[in-house]
């Protein structure tokens, strides 16, 4: 009797296939096709895609760095748990801060600055032409993680840093909800050119709104997520440690 399991994934390139299984699941986690609390099985997922436990094993430590996934000794991987809050609260706490660093940033940006921004954004663009979320999401923390560093602000730069996981979380999670890659990072290139004219004001609005606008993005698509796991449920919580 044949028990392998249907995939659910959809298809895999071959060029690398860790990140593009971590694409895969990055996306049914996002589309609530995989909800909080589902215990992913690495050998199942394995036979599913036809493929290796290592790149499976590989792509799971990506979504973890992104905090997509938490994994626990003798128990296993589970799709991270997340709350309205706990969205709302990273993009606040972001904003704070962001608008502090890019406000030095725009008086410390030296013309070598200005330069690395400008390759990030254009490799930025470059991967939404080619239609690589995963390229434009880590390109994306780049820049930001540029300013961060212009701002040469030791203490402000750590509390970032610290908001790493968090922050790469719900990237991972907007990037995905992006119809279109290169309208949804178009405030960068208003950032870089508020940096350029040493605009302090027109930069942290323009970062503001950057951030503002994602976390309504992210706050609809769980709202949303929210409903369907009710409607599916009768009402009722969804019991943790489902399995994909």
């Amino acid at each position: 009797m044949n028990t392998r399991k249907a995939n659910t994934f959809g298809m895999l390139e071959r060029s690398n296939l860790a990140a593009d299984i971590s694409s895969l699941l990055r996306r049914s986690i996002v589309k609530g096709e995989l909800r909080p609390g589902t215990r992913l099985i690495e050998a199942e997922i394995a036979q599913q895609l036809g493929v290796s436990r290592g790149p499976v094993r590989e792509a799971f430590r990506i979504l973890e760095t992104e905090g997509l996934l938490e994994s626990y000794p003798g128990r296993g991987s589970f799709v991270a748990e997340v709350g309205e809050r706990d969205i709302r609260e990273v993009y606040s706490l972001r904003g704070f801060l962001e608008e502090r660093a890019i406000r030095m940033a725009a008086g410390n940006a030296t013309a070598e600055d200005l330069q690395e921004l400008e390759r990030i954004l254009a490799s930025m663009f470059e991967a939404a032409k080619q239609g690589d979320s995963s390229g434009v999401q880590e390109l994306d923390f780049q820049f930001h993680r540029k300013i961060w560093e212009i701002a040469d602000h030791h203490l402000l730069r750590e509390v970032l840093e610290g908001l790493t996981t968090r922050i790469r979380r719900f990237l991972a999670v907007q990037t995905e909800l992006y119809g279109d890659l290169a309208e949804g990072i178009s405030d960068h290139q208003q950032m870089l050119s508020a940096l350029k004219n040493g605009d302090e004001d027109k930069a942290a609005e323009k970062i503001l709104h950057h951030l503002q606008e994602a976390s309504d993005v992210v706050t609809k698509n769980f709202q949303e997520q929210q409903a369907r796991s009710s409607a599916t449920t009768g009402g009722e919580a969804p019991s943790p440690g489902r399995r994909a």
